[in-house]
């Protein structure tokens, strides 16, 4: 069985307040992967205590134990909506736009240069200098992101580590990547999620972890400004990603993210600094064993 059937299964014999824990844990799976057992006393006002005994109720050794039922449970759900959501992929064309496979073709061009005239049209250089400069300030980057977004976030990562930014990337569709990057968030690191629609939830929950750690958020999402992320975060950036055929299209995201990694260059220029010197100095180290020969 997994944690939530678990859960339903010992409910009648729970005492009361096992049960109020019971409840807050069914209706919040996403937030029992990553709460610790401070903050679940605190959300249900039980002690840490009532805790332990819930976990040894329900047949776990420990809360520890319990997350990792929960991580293992969304894990499984997440793959089985997948296969469900098979229209998540693509949208089939319909027969009557195939008569003219040429002129189809030709609309869907032009939506997608439309969709970057769009964003040329809205850019705003100051936010770009902005979101530059929080870049600059972070001891660390994080992109989340997953899907079609991890292309924003490998091409951003790949910009920020030629000018020596440090950088990671979390696949908020991979437990592992999840769990091994949240230690890092702090006060000097800076969250970047890549937020496009079906604005992925555990992306958002990764965001209102960010926030209980007084982690800034920079988001990049689409121009229809919907993503549950944008409440949370201190900076935002939008691109038009609307898709005839797909859910989203990159290429306007990726103009954008194209954009942001000139501003932070030109922003690194002017500050002057040997703070992101390392790919030079590495570079060094061959110059020196090359002498030395």
């Amino acid at each position: 069985m997994n944690a939530v059937e678990t859960i339903h299964s010992k409910y009648p014999t729970m005492t009361k307040k096992q049960r109020i824990l019971a409840d807050y844990m069914l209706a919040n799976p996403e937030s029992m992967c990553f709460m610790t057992m401070k903050d679940l006393a605190a959300a249900t006002s039980v002690s840490e205590m009532t805790i332990l005994h819930a976990c040894a109720a329900l047949g776990y050794a420990n809360y520890n134990e319990l997350k990792y039922e929960f991580r293992k449970y969304l894990s499984e759900r997440n793959r089985v909506r997948v296969q469900q959501e098979n229209e998540y992929q693509n949208a089939a064309v319909p027969e009557y736009e195939l008569n003219d496979k040429k002129r189809l073709f030709s609309q869907l061009c032009q939506e997608e240069f439309d969709l970057v005239q769009l964003l040329f049209n809205e850019l705003d250089a100051d936010l770009l200098f902005q979101a530059a400069e929080m870049l600059m300030d972070a001891n660390l980057t994080v992109f989340c992101a997953r899907g079609v977004s991890m292309q924003i976030a490998e091409f951003l990562f790949m910009r920020l580590a030629t000018m020596g930014l440090p950088s990671v990337i979390m696949n908020t569709e991979l437990n592992d990547s999840i769990q091994s990057l949240l230690p890092l968030f702090n006060s000097s690191t800076l969250v970047v999620p890549i937020s496009l629609p079906d604005y992925y939830l555990m992306t958002s929950k990764v965001c209102e972890f960010a926030n209980q750690r007084h982690t800034r958020i920079l988001c990049l999402t689409d121009a229809t400004r919907h993503s549950p992320v944008i409440p949370m975060a201190d900076l935002v950036l939008t691109a038009p990603c609307t898709s005839r055929l797909f859910l989203n299209t990159p290429a306007p995201m990726l103009f954008l993210a194209n954009l942001l990694s000139a501003a932070l260059n030109i922003e690194k220029s002017a500050r002057r600094t040997t703070k992101f010197h390392t790919p030079t100095e590495f570079a060094q180290l061959f110059s020196e064993n090359c002498s030395k020969r």
